[in-house]
């Protein structure tokens, strides 16, 4: 019988250890190689309509708002005081969360017991989902999701590999901030719940740390819970009201399945199976309430008849799971190779959409190019759109509408234009007034749409009112009503950019009849 030395024991461990750790500097790399793609190509097309909305929320902090949770504007508006407020600098931290999230799935991988071609090809399939270059590229309510879900993943393993409870103070303040962040991560969390009721985990029920990070996380989230109750809980009229409109549009389960398969790269897509599967293997017995969380997650999504992004962040963790599958199952330096060659094709695809998802190309030559390739997903929402995909179109026309609106505004009498409010129906249009109309000389917009409402309509009573998108029913209110004419952009989202009017002598005071304008739509 052959022994061997407890010291070469160590040295090989060692040697391991040592591997994981250069691999992880390779995922780091590429992370940082995510954050220059997508800072190279911030400054494209233009701001989003819900970018300009962002930046006003930023400048009213407050513990809520009507659809979103405080923590995005908050970092909004630490990018604008320190970076500014040009694309680049608010779309700073999406590209540094894109590539966060690429080097933590490396680093999960690691915990699940990955070595370097599982870590490395981990993190290629994080860079290479189109998914993660989206978020990373615009402001958004999703550019933290699988970041923060990552992180949560991390410390929950971290829990099983070293039994420290302690961490789960930790894993409580990851998912309040989370949830500061999106509401939506609530349903992951009710996954994770279920999981664990079927798994072993369901063990840590009974351990103190666990019920003090709960306590942790729901005293993060209590401020902005009570800002939502004094409001009479805007956010869940807003989901009543997509759902009673169809304002998202609802897939069935093919059309579903081809979205998800888009979102994370067909290819990887076999990862994200075999990462499923894995974790209900015996070797992954400890870990499995990670597959379960997965496959509850999918399926309430699909009931819920949630857009086809929400599913994102679980990708993540089905990578790593998949690359340490792929490890273990096929273990030859063959195999390995032929894993690499896979990975090479995986990022042919990338490649191949990449032109829809940044603004590689002019809207001509994007247009030429989508009508080329046979590759299209489905609109999440049911609007009209151009020849762009509305997330790109949705990048066009906001300047030329705040311009539109200053032509005619300082064309008034001094007197008129003291009095004269700028009304934005939709936040979109409300917010380019607000960004571009103090180089143009416009004052601050009022709006009724989503959280303007809440910031009133200030001391305008209505005399003078120039509305950006007025309903037909508004009109007939004014004693006199002029044109003040329509933005012209070809590529913008048609139903962003209608007429403009100015009403004069409206026959009821603004400030009195607000309630009247607040809409969700």
């Amino acid at each position: 019988m052959r022994y061997v030395s407890s010291a070469a024991v160590r040295e090989c461990d060692g040697d391991a250890g040592s591997a994981k750790a250069k691999a992880i500097g390779y995922v780091a790399l590429l992370g940082v190689a995510t954050m220059v793609l997508l800072l190279s190509f911030a400054g494209g097309y233009g701001y989003q309509s819900d970018e300009l909305y962002f930046l006003d929320c930023a400048a009213h902090p407050a513990w809520g708002y009507a659809d979103l949770p405080p923590l995005l504007p908050w970092l909004t508006w630490i990018a604008t005081n320190t970076l500014g407020s040009s694309l680049w600098a608010i779309r700073f931290y999406p590209a540094v969360a894109a590539g966060v999230a690429t080097l933590l799935t490396g680093y999960l991988t690691a915990e699940l017991g990955g070595a370097r071609r599982a870590i490395i090809a981990a993190g290629v399939l994080v860079f290479l989902a189109p998914v993660t270059l989206g978020f990373g590229h615009t402001l958004s309510t999703n550019a933290l999701d699988m970041s923060m879900w990552l992180l949560c993943v991390i410390l929950l393993v971290r829990i099983e590999n070293t039994g420290q409870e302690w961490l789960w103070i930790a894993f409580g303040a990851a998912a309040g901030m989370g949830l500061l962040h999106k509401y939506t991560l609530v349903f992951l969390f009710a996954a994770l719940i279920v999981s664990a009721v079927l798994t072993s985990w369901r063990r840590h029920f009974a351990s103190r740390w666990f019920w003090a990070g709960m306590a942790l996380a729901c005293v993060i989230v209590l401020p902005n819970l009570v800002w939502q109750a004094r409001h009479d809980y805007p956010f869940l009229q807003l989901q009543h009201f997509n759902r009673v409109s169809h304002h998202n549009v609802v897939l069935p389960p093919l059309q579903f399945l081809a979205a998800q398969l888009l979102l994370q790269n067909p290819f990887s897509a076999l990862f994200t199976v075999a990462g499923a599967v894995f974790l209900f293997t015996p070797a992954m017995r400890r870990f499995r309430a990670l597959g379960w969380t997965f496959i509850v997650f999918v399926l309430l999504m699909f009931m819920l008849h949630a857009r086809d992004y929400y599913l994102a962040a679980v990708y993540p963790p089905m990578f790593a799971a998949g690359a340490v599958a792929s490890e273990r199952w096929l273990p030859s330096r063959w195999a390995g190779r032929a894993v690499s060659a896979y990975l090479a094709i995986a990022a042919l695809f990338t490649l191949l959409v990449l032109p829809v998802v940044l603004p590689l190309f002019s809207p001509e030559r994007t247009i030429a190019y989508i009508q080329y390739i046979p590759i299209h997903r489905t609109e999440p929402e049911n609007l009209p759109h151009t020849v762009l995909p509305n997330w790109v179109s949705d990048q066009f026309g906001w300047r030329e509408a705040a311009e539109t609106v200053a032509n005619y505004y300082n064309a008034l009498s001094a007197e008129e234009r003291a009095k004269t409010a700028i009304f934005g129906y939709f936040y979109g249009e409300a917010g380019a007034v607000d960004h571009f109309g103090p180089a143009l000389g416009l004052p601050k917009a009022i709006g009724s749409h989503h959280t303007y409402w809440f910031w009133g309509p200030r001391n305008y009573t209505g005399e003078s009112v120039i509305f950006m998108d007025p309903w037909p029913e508004i009109l007939k209110h004014c004693t006199s009503v002029t044109v003040v004419g329509q933005p012209e952009n070809p590529w913008a989202r048609p139903h962003d950019h209608p007429n403009m009017y100015h009403c004069r002598g409206l026959d009821f005071d603004l400030r009195q009849e607000w309630e009247r304008f607040r809409h969700f739509d």
